[in-house]
């Protein structure tokens, strides 16, 4: 339903004609005296007797009210007014009033029509109208909201139960009721706490005993000429038959008014009350909302006295089912029985809640009637329907007959998604059945009394419940290991998904991470197929354990971390794992509006035995906090350059002349132009001493063995073979 958007069934008020008319008899006797066999002589027996109108009409009217309130127990709302000198209202609409103790209750205290002139059915027309103007607790809640976007939408239906005298007081009860809500619309407008009446429907039922020769013109829904906003249908009905023929057409406008759909279920096994050990098959006629497939209602099904025809025959089968197993479903709807107090109905219903499912089976009536064949042949029977008890109400739900891609999982033995074995099958039925969304019935209208700021939407808290249970959750076995430990980390698992912790929650998770590092120190092998193992086939390489311990607590850590800004105490217990692991980390508390800061002094410590030995765990380093490489200043080429000259520099024999300069370089042959220009003139004699002279100086140039003997072991001339080549050079330029 449409949040601004109110259907006409949403509202519904009951004028009940509380006058003399009304208790007129509906002249059908009923044989009280049941005794016929053996009576004494002289007893006289007892008269029969005869149901009043009132009577069958208000039996009637509890059976209407009883099917809208089990199938739409909050949705719809009906109101009961009784006319007789003055207008009476039995209830509100408040959905406490919306019971039947509280209407049969209301019903007792009025007591039977009464026999005064002065009673007038229009006073409560008109009250009618004034209590359709009334706003529900539907209407109230979104009336902040629509000030500023719009209006409500407020439509009502009038059903009015009385005796007319003839067709002209028939129209003068729908002028009436036009003419109230043309004034009572215009003083809602003017009123924040009243809705005008945007459409309205009024239904007459002319009631009258058996034998009567007056008629009512019966009329479809028309429009009135005066107030197009207004239909009017009128029924012209006979209380035959003790008054079943009232509930028959009360039913039948049940079934037009909601758009119901009559489900038969046949062939229901059921022991004989007088033979236990013999069973016979019975059927059970149900009311519920249309469902998908199922066709329409015919519009003239509205005016018949006669019992509700099924529109749709299923065919009870073993309930050899799972009440837990999931079933395609297209479309569920609250069952009411027609006959709620016959023995196939009372069974029925007390088998259903006692958790059990009945598959049902879809039949087709053949050629004359009868039951035919089902759509598939009895070989592969198609289950179409399941009905079963969920709380407190009872479902019928239309299961879907295609085949669906979930029902068998695919074939993919050597394909990318890994083997069919590998996934988390078991774990993902736990999920859906943790998550699965079920009727709230009641318990809404006990939390709607709740605090607004304490009220959390159903469909909301059912999303925010599965993103909390799917944060972190692997699809394979082979790709997780803390979800392969069972009982060890099952607790820390079932809490860390939790909305709101205790701090008893806080200490379990300390516990179990305590446990955790307890058994790296006992050397406690982890489950095979976690990440740090080999899951490929046919290998029997083991996993390194230091390599599983470390793919565990990283995992744990990545599980903790995606849960720490649901509230302050999941980030107690990311903190407690850090501290443990000793990571230099913190958990980002700043993406939560509760958690702002972490306060160290209440942490709740873990009871550990003062003899535990210390982790001897090493510390890992946090990726985060080390510093990128960069490029430095000298490459490694330049680093291994200025080793290897280090390294000659000690290997090597100075130059002679840059020993012998004052400077640090010598000018080779200072004396070449010299000898150039008294090479002419120069005699042998002189000639052979200057090639001598320069002998002994390549001599001592190149290292001869008068050198070396001058020479230090690292092959550096020594202070006195120093002394000694200048000596000689002194000598080498005085002889030139």
């Amino acid at each position: 339903m449409d949040e601004k958007m109110f259907g006409i069934d949403h509202k519904t008020v009951f004028v009940l004609d509380h006058g003399q008319p009304m208790i007129e008899s509906s002249k059908q006797m009923v044989d009280f005296d049941i005794s016929t066999k053996s009576r004494p002589q002289g007893v006289v027996p007892l008269a029969p007797v005869s149901k009043s109108l009132w009577s069958s009409c208000m039996e009637a009217l509890c059976e209407y009210c009883r099917i809208v309130w089990d199938i739409f127990p909050a949705d719809k709302l009906l109101r009961f007014i009784v006319s007789d000198s003055s207008a009476k209202f039995l209830n509100t609409w408040s959905e406490d009033e919306q019971t039947m103790a509280h209407l049969m209750r209301s019903l007792a205290s009025v007591g039977p029509p009464l026999k005064k002139p002065d009673c007038s059915v229009m006073l409560g027309l008109v009250s009618a109208v004034e209590a359709l103007c009334e706003m529900t607790p539907c209407q109230q809640k979104l009336a902040p909201e629509t000030k500023c976007n719009g209006k409500i939408s407020n439509s009502g239906r009038i059903i009015c139960i009385t005796q007319l005298k003839n067709d002209t007081h028939k129209r003068t009860l729908e002028d009436c009721v036009a003419d109230a809500v043309s004034r009572h619309s215009e003083l809602a407008a003017k009123s924040d706490g009243m809705l005008p009446i945007e459409n309205l429907n009024l239904v007459l039922v002319h009631v009258k005993p058996f034998g009567s020769d007056f008629q009512i013109t019966e009329s479809p829904p028309v429009e009135m000429k005066s107030n197009p906003k207004i239909t009017v249908e009128s029924h012209n009905v006979k209380a035959t038959r003790h008054g079943i023929a009232v509930a028959n057409r009360m039913l039948n406008l049940l079934r037009h008014h909601y758009d119901l759909s009559v489900t038969s279920i046949t062939g229901i096994p059921m022991k004989e009350e007088q033979h236990a050990n013999s069973s016979a098959n019975y059927d059970v006629l149900l009311l519920h909302r249309r469902l998908p497939g199922t066709l329409p209602n015919d519009a003239n099904s509205a005016k018949s006295d006669g019992e509700l025809n099924s529109t749709m025959l299923l065919k009870w089968c073993t309930p050899k089912i799972n009440a837990n197993e999931l079933y395609h479903c297209t479309g569920a709807a609250r069952i009411s029985p027609v006959d709620v107090n016959s023995r196939p109905s009372l069974c029925l219903t007390n088998f259903l809640q006692t958790g059990r499912s009945v598959l049902l089976e879809h039949w087709k009536k053949g050629p004359e009637g009868g039951a035919g064949s089902s759509f598939t042949d009895s070989a592969t029977k198609t289950m179409t329907h399941m009905i079963s008890c969920r709380g407190s109400d009872i479902f019928l739900q239309a299961l879907g007959v295609s085949r669906v891609p979930f029902e068998d999982p695919p074939s993919i033995t050597d394909g990318p998604g890994g083997r069919v074995t590998d996934y988390r099958i078991n774990n993902f039925s736990s999920l859906i059945k943790e998550v699965q969304l079920l009727p709230l019935g009641a318990k809404w209208s006990k939390l709607e009394d709740r605090k607004q700021h304490e009220i959390t939407k159903p469909l909301s808290g059912a999303i925010a419940k599965l993103d909390r249970h799917t944060r972190c959750w692997p699809l394979v076995i082979s790709k997780t290991i803390i979800f392969n430990m069972g009982a060890t980390l099952e607790r820390l698992l079932e809490i860390i998904v939790k909305e709101k912790l205790t701090a008893d929650d806080v200490v379990q998770c300390q516990r179990t991470i305590s446990h955790l590092g307890d058994m790296e120190r006992n050397g406690t092998s982890l489950p095979s197929g976690s990440p740090g193992g080999n899951s490929s086939r046919g290998s029997t390489k083991h996993p390194n354990r230091d390599d599983q311990y470390r793919a565990m607590w990283g995992e744990l850590e990545s599980l903790l971390q995606s849960h720490s800004t649901t509230s302050l105490r999941h980030a107690e217990v990311l903190d407690c794992l850090v501290e443990r692991v000793g990571k230099n980390v913190k958990s980002d508390l700043r993406k939560h509006p509760e958690v702002t800061s972490l306060s160290q002094n209440v942490k709740t410590e873990v009871s550990e035995s003062p003899e535990s030995p210390p982790p001897v765990k090493k510390q890992k380093v946090d990726r985060d906090t080390v510093a990128k490489l960069q490029k430095g200043k000298q490459s490694l080429l330049s680093l291994w350059n200025q080793r290897i000259d280090n390294k000659n520099s000690q290997r090597h024999v100075e130059f002679y002349g840059r020993l012998a300069s004052d400077g640090n370089q010598a000018r080779l042959y200072p004396n070449i132009e010299e000898d150039s220009s008294r090479e002419g003139s120069a005699t042998p004699t002189s000639q052979n001493q200057r090639h001598g002279g320069h002998q002994r100086f390549s001599h001592h140039h190149r290292g001869s063995s008068g050198g070396r003997e001058d020479s230090g072991r690292s092959g550096r001339l020594t202070p006195q073979g120093k002394q000694k080549i200048k000596k000689e050079k002194k000598s080498y330029s005085q002889a030139t």
